[in-house]
């Protein structure tokens, strides 16, 4: 069972209804080098929309003029070439930042060392029975994010164990925020498969954004 509790306060937000209405051309996903929603974007046109079911595998182009998106909760993506990383705009425990999203990630989500430690997140790391601690590199915490007017609570986050080396953020000597303008479009952690694949993701490439339902 999914350790995960949904909160909607969106008013009159539908996360019930997708949009495979209208569609130009529907396929499975592939493996690309890179990330695959990185690579997926690549070809979308302008009057065009890219839908992504991570749970059927399935990927779709849509007409930009037959969907309603107005329904739905979005927030800002961004992607980096240099890192081949699509990352979205969050709120981690009221912290403004930036998370990547990676379907190749087989878990909920990941949060980098001095992140977590600087939300209080690693306080009972080394608290009560640890005999089981030895034998990963990552412990878990249930932490609550929102992505737009999306709320997601106790959602499994693995946190790197002290002085694990985590190669993806190496090198960050500080927490990373929105507001730092050095650290923009930096991500703090990933957002992997386990909770991709409770949503349609539905891109638009051209104002950036990434809109999300509920998979049915």
């Amino acid at each position: 069972m999914k350790k995960l509790f949904l909160v909607l306060i969106s008013c009159g937000l539908s996360l019930g209804q997708t949009v495979y209405s209208a569609e130009i051309s529907c396929s499975s996903l592939f493996d690309a080098e890179g990330d695959m929603l990185v690579a997926l974007q690549r070809e979308i046109g302008e009057n065009e929309l890219l839908q992504i079911d991570i749970d059927s595998e399935e990927v779709c182009t849509l007409e930009r003029s037959s969907v309603d998106l107005k329904a739905q909760t979005s927030t800002a993506f961004h992607v980096n070439s240099e890192l081949s990383e699509l990352a979205i705009a969050a709120n981690v425990e009221g912290l403004d930042t930036w998370l990547r999203v990676d379907s190749g990630y087989r878990e909920f989500m990941l949060l980098d060392r001095v992140t977590s430690e600087s939300l209080g997140l690693t306080d009972a790391e080394f608290l009560g029975d640890n005999s089981l601690l030895e034998a990963s590199d990552f412990f878990i915490e249930y932490v609550s994010i929102e992505l737009g007017a999306l709320k997601l609570r106790s959602v499994e986050t693995n946190i790197p164990h002290l002085e694990v080396p985590y190669d993806h953020y190496a090198g960050r000597g500080e927490m990373l925020t929105t507001s730092n303008p050095e650290s923009e479009f930096l991500t703090v952690g990933t957002i992997g498969e386990a909770l991709l694949e409770d949503f349609i993701i539905t891109l638009d490439t051209v104002n950036k954004r990434m809109y999300m339902t509920e998979a049915e």
